[in-house]
């Protein structure tokens, strides 16, 4: 079954496609007008686990795919698009998309097609990690992460939390999740160089 929605497809994208559908996350195409013109079937099964709409048949197609963003993202990511088309450059964003049971970060990488016909947007999981279960669990947790000085210290950029006593940044999202009330922020050496030099 081919996974088409747009009918005016150019030829020769045979080899695209199934790249696309070797894809373990979603990916999908757009058109120049960011309308859907393909998506592979690991979007089509991440929509039907979560309750979303197949786009074949419950997203208006001949849209622009932001306008099922929510704002602000919608104009941020109306805008990034558009300027990886004009300047055929490609570009990522990390978000986070957990449920209550798992926590889980994604890499959205997009790229210009080779024809300068649209985007190529392949998603990709970076982190997942179960939510912790019970209290000692969570006790066992905090007392990794907890300083001398009481605190959970946390990326302000990318939220990942220092362990003391190597002074390494992990991902610990039951942390996270609880709301801990001793947390404090810094900046990991990471996100420092990156947004600072």
């Amino acid at each position: 079954m081919r996974r088409y929605i747009a009918t005016s497809m150019p030829r020769g994208r045979e080899t695209l496609f199934a790249a696309l559908e070797a894809e373990q996350g979603s990916a999908y195409l757009l058109g120049l007008d960011l309308s859907i013109q393909y998506v592979n079937e690991a979007w089509r099964r991440f929509a039907r686990e979560n309750g979303a709409p197949d786009p074949s048949c419950g997203w208006d197609t001949q849209q622009p795919i932001t306008t099922h963003f929510q704002s602000p993202h919608r104009e941020s990511f109306a805008l990034k698009f558009q300027r990886g088309l004009e300047r055929n450059e490609a570009w990522s964003h990390t978000y986070e998309c957990s449920s209550t049971e798992i926590y889980r970060k994604f890499n959205m990488h997009v790229r210009p097609g080779a024809e300068r016909d649209g985007l190529i947007v392949v998603h990709s999981l970076l982190v997942e990690i179960p939510l912790l279960r019970n209290g000692s669990e969570f006790e066992s947790l905090a007392a990794q992460y907890t300083d001398t000085r009481g605190l959970i210290v946390q990326c302000s950029f990318c939220g990942r939390v220092r362990e003391p006593a190597t002074s390494s940044w992990h991902w610990a999202p039951g942390l996270l999740g609880a709301q801990c009330q001793n947390v404090s922020h810094g900046i990991c050496s990471t996100c420092n160089f990156q947004h600072y030099g």
